[in-house]
């Protein structure tokens, strides 16, 4: 480690996708805080102190899709509709995870961010040991804290290579997390 005994206060503002490689690049070796902009009031303090909202993550296998093309769907924020995926790709397996209570303040507490995390934690294991598949696409649908969380806590050589995309006027391949070349 270069500096072992320091911690770190992460405050992102940037497109989910570079948030996202922030959090890889640091990595999970120092103790590193992440916060959420909140808009209204408008503070990076936390929201709340307890957990305020959950996940559900769904796995859909479509027999007519390629079985080594798979999909992770993170409707947080906002829900990401299906054909836009299937405008991508025509992917044999679709995880899906949803905030029981969309928008943009769906992780309000770092409990909440580690609810995220447990839920994308759980999709990236099946990908890798009950798929077996070394290379997901992400669609996100996020706010600044869970992006970081998806490469903060990125395992290499654990999970599959994520390609993470980005939206302007239809989803693209924005940037690799993980890419072991």
């Amino acid at each position: 480690m270069l500096y072992p005994d320091i911690q770190f206060s992460i405050f992102p503002l940037a497109p989910i996708p570079l948030i996202a490689k922030l959090g890889e690049m640091l990595g999970d070796k120092h103790e590193i805080s992440v916060f959420q902009k909140t808009r209204v009031p408008d503070t990076w303090r936390w929201q709340s102190n307890v957990k305020e909202n959950s996940f559900d993550v769904t796995r859909t296998i479509d027999e007519s899709g390629d079985p080594q093309r798979v999909a992770i769907v993170l409707s947080l924020t906002t829900e990401v509709a299906p054909n836009r995926i299937k405008a991508i790709h025509n992917y044999g397996i679709v995880y899906s995870i949803r905030a029981n209570h969309r928008g943009v303040n769906c992780v309000s507490s770092e409990a909440d961010l580690k609810e995220f995390w447990l839920s994308y934690q759980h999709v990236c294991d099946s990908i890798k040991n009950t798929d077996e598949v070394d290379m997901a696409d992400v669609f996100p649908a996020v706010p600044v804290s869970a992006a970081f969380e998806i490469g903060h806590r990125y395992m290499p050589q654990v999970y599959p290579v994520l390609h993470i995309y980005d939206e302007d006027g239809g989803f693209f391949d924005a940037l690799t997390i993980g890419d072991r070349k």
